[in-house]
């Protein structure tokens, strides 16, 4: 599951965007993705979902999964995320990420092994395909980098792992969690309707490298995004 992603990590390459497209469409959702490479640099399009949970309606309580138990990870379970986390993350990405306060949750299998990570934060976080950040209210929280690896797939983990994240969430006094997936993962989007709601689908098309298009109405539902992060007296934060 693609989900949203801080400032400084890239899209995935064109090679390994293919690969998984196969996996996880098909021929139809490689030939979509082929499409858009073809055009690029003049015009790349696309699309992401944003989905939501509320978490103000009833008791978050996890639900048990035989043979996984979870772990909230901390700077001294680094080696542990970074085995199930996405390769391009590095020990620096993860330790910036605990040490401002994001929230990492780890299953573990019957033996201890780590096979699954998902990460939330309450700090805001980046949309790289719509350039834009995502500014989060008081009680707002926000999911992203969702990653098993795939020889370790199939056995229920980010189910879990959502699970225990959106019980931390609300009793950090959370009442509404976010999260987006792209629209090139159909899989991914299949499997956050399990525990969220989808509520806006925003298309976006990039002219010859300019900022992008976007196009989806109305922001009823959605977190807020916006172009620049300012501090109270205007000044940019990034």
């Amino acid at each position: 599951m693609v989900c949203g992603l801080p400032r400084h990590e890239a899209i995935r390459p064109i090679g390994e965007r293919l690969r998984y497209a196969l996996e996880q469409g098909g021929v139809p959702q490689v030939l979509r993705l082929g499409l858009n490479h073809l055009a690029s640099p003049w015009v790349e399009f696309g699309s992401v979902t944003f989905f939501r949970r509320r978490l103000d309606r009833h008791l978050e309580v996890p639900r048990p999964r035989p043979g996984l138990s979870v772990l909230q990870a901390s700077l001294d379970d680094i080696p542990l995320v970074l085995q199930v986390s996405d390769p391009r993350r590095t020990d620096e990405i993860v330790r910036e990420r605990l040490g401002r306060g994001d929230l990492c949750f780890l299953a573990l299998d019957a033996a201890g092994q780590p096979i699954h990570s998902g990460w939330a934060t309450m700090l805001g976080a980046h949309v790289p395909e719509l350039a834009r950040h995502v500014v989060l209210r008081r009680h707002e929280a926000y999911l992203y980098d969702a990653f098993t690896p795939p020889s370790r797939r199939g056995h229920g983990a980010f189910g879990f792992v959502l699970d225990h994240l959106f019980a931390k969430l609300q009793a950090l006094g959370a009442r509404v969690v976010y999260s987006y997936v792209r629209g090139d993962d159909p899989k991914g989007q299949r499997a956050a309707c399990v525990r969220l709601r989808p509520v806006r689908t925003l298309a976006h098309v990039r002219l010859r490298g300019r900022a992008p298009l976007i196009l989806g109405g109305s922001a009823r539902g959605r977190p807020t995004l916006v172009t620049h992060l300012v501090d109270d007296e205007g000044r940019s934060l990034r």
